[in-house]
């Protein structure tokens, strides 16, 4: 069934793209799931986004894959780590879609004050550290304009979130953040919120009204 899919997608054979793929796949870098990221892109699509807001760029696939799907649609997206950050500066500076991506290094609050000069995004996608999902929506949220669209990838975390305790014990403490942050998102006011089990999990959610 999966192989028939990708006959129904629009291939995206840009030789960039495709060597990040290749990157990735040696390197065991974590890039968004192609059935997850078919679903983001919809959602952008549905939604209009023009303007969206990356919190976890890694090698900037999602950033590239989201830049080239929207004739005028921007991203901004943010890395923490050095290393990660380096290779989507080196991939995107040779991406014919480098105009569209401002790139930023460092750890995502650090930019709140320059994020919020120019709020109104139309989306926000969150693929970053787990156990900050919660931080995340609540310092970023406010800057997505109303009807606007949030996407948060990981939220199924293996399906170890349905049990915690179930989990390797290492992650038994990240399973929980997961699983606390799932039920916040969910009956929060501010979000009309879905959870789709495509890839890892992913939570979509449409902002009602600024509650944040």
């Amino acid at each position: 069934m999966n192989k028939y899919l990708e006959t129904l997608r629009e291939k995206n054979d840009d030789p960039v793209l495709n060597e990040m793929r290749l990157h990735a796949e040696k390197e065991n870098v974590p890039i968004l799931e192609e059935e997850s990221m078919q679903l983001l892109l919809q959602v952008l699509a549905l939604t209009n986004a023009e303007r969206v807001l990356e919190i976890g760029s890694a090698i900037g696939y999602s950033a590239f894959r989201m830049a080239s799907d929207g004739a005028r649609r921007s991203v901004t997206t943010v890395e923490r780590d050095r290393h990660r950050y380096e290779q989507a500066r080196s991939f995107l500076a040779r991406s014919s879609y480098q105009p569209s991506i401002t790139l930023l290094h460092g750890d995502a609050f650090d930019y709140v004050e320059e994020i919020s000069q120019d709020p109104s995004y139309d989306a926000l996608f969150v693929d970053a550290a787990k156990s900050h999902n919660q931080a995340f929506i609540e310092t970023f949220a406010p800057f997505v304009k109303r009807g606007g669209v949030i996407v948060v990838d990981n939220v199924l975390f293996k399906g170890w979130v349905a049990d915690p305790a179930g989990a390797p014990k290492r992650l038994q403490n990240l399973a929980g953040n997961v699983h606390a942050f799932n039920d916040w998102f969910r009956n929060h006011p501010a979000f009309a919120t879905r959870f789709h089990a495509v890839g890892d999990g992913l939570a979509i959610a449409i902002k009602q009204e600024n509650l944040l």
